[in-house]
């Protein structure tokens, strides 16, 4: 029988909780060294799903952090780089030029590195400059590498202290990533899976979705990056309250049919009630604008598994939106046409 998904894509979401239940060992094989007391702050190099990485490593632990980290998406490091940073870069291919572009000139300052990948030139470099290495497995779509390359990072920050209330064990949330991909595979109580009919009710038109700070920040541009990469389709992302300041404007624009548009806020029951009221007040201004508005709520005892629940079903709502406009979620052609391109011009 022909399927669209030739690669079996489903089977990736479908196993993502091994991914977090092999991460400690992914770590410990790794056997990094760091010395904490030089470290004033954390710079984080990457792109794309490596980067939103490091956005998560900002967001779930916004209360626990010690020292500040700075995600990095660019061919250049910022001049505070010292001998007093730690720097890590994330390349799951290895072979992102910017970050690899950015990495030479941060490691001019004299800062600890750790290097995470499955290979490629990142994986080169850190053994021949004695780096941290965390290797994980290769194979994957870097966007469906999340687990990997987020989860040897959560321990990398626990056991040096740079992050409160580690926990090792993640086997609860391993099994509830594992009980929230099954409820997106297959029907419940009602017959429905709920990321099938998001997909459905989002299909044929443009999505914005908008989460909030701090902790859901970048629950909104990894479903605005997965239905893009997944379904091939243009997807919007904003944070309140900052959209309340900015963004909001824009929705009394005029004499434009807005009906091809569709709203999908991205909550926590448990959010700031000052940001609960600014989420009520922008869902009426765009209701007004006879835009359709949904509703996404996070599920979880922790933020952990809040954040995760959320992106999961995310990952799910892209994969069932690839598959109706009839795209193999595992290609991405025009990204694979830029690095041909920019290869060429490199070879010049």
């Amino acid at each position: 029988m022909y399927s669209i998904d030739k690669s079996d894509y489903k089977k990736i979401l479908l196993d993502f909780h091994k991914q977090i239940e092999e991460a400690k060992s992914i770590f410990e094989n790794a056997r990094t060294k760091i010395d904490t007391q030089k470290i004033h702050n954390i710079l984080y190099l990457g792109m794309g799903g490596s980067a939103i990485v490091g956005d998560l490593l900002f967001d779930v632990f916004f209360d626990e952090l010690k020292i500040p980290i700075n995600v990095v998406r660019s061919y250049y490091a910022p001049s505070y780089c010292s001998e007093h940073t730690l720097i890590i870069v994330s390349s799951y291919s290895g072979n992102t030029e910017e970050t690899l572009s950015a990495l030479q000139q941060a490691t001019k300052k004299g800062a600890q590195v750790v290097a995470i990948t499955s290979g490629g030139k990142l994986s080169g470099m850190a053994k021949d400059n004695n780096w941290n290495l965390v290797s994980v497995p290769e194979g994957l779509p870097p966007r469906q590498a999340l687990g990997y390359m987020f989860f040897p990072l959560y321990h990398l920050f626990g056991k040096f202290g740079l992050i409160e209330n580690y926990n090792e064990n993640l086997h609860n949330l391993a099994k509830f990533v594992s009980e929230t991909a099954r409820h997106n595979d297959y029907p419940g109580r009602g017959g429905k899976v709920l990321a099938k009919e998001l997909a459905r009710t989002i299909q044929n038109r443009i999505p914005i979705f908008y989460s909030t700070a701090p902790y859901l920040s970048t629950v909104s541009r990894r479903w605005q990056n997965q239905i893009q990469e997944n379904a091939k389709s243009p997807a919007f992302a904003n944070i309140l309250p900052e959209m309340n300041h900015n963004e909001i404007v824009g929705w009394e624009i005029e004499n434009i049919d807005l009906k091809s548009l569709i709203v999908i806020f991205l909550e926590n029951q448990e959010a700031h009630p000052r940001i609960k009221k600014r989420i009520e007040l922008s869902k009426k201004i765009i209701k007004e604008r006879g835009v359709e508005v949904v509703d996404i709520y996070a599920n979880g005892s922790c933020y952990m598994e809040k954040v995760f629940s959320l992106i999961v079903l995310g990952d799910w709502v892209s994969y069932y939106l690839a598959l109706a406009y009839e795209k193999d979620p595992s290609e991405i052609k025009n990204i694979d046409y830029l690095k041909k391109e920019m290869s060429v011009l490199t070879e010049k």
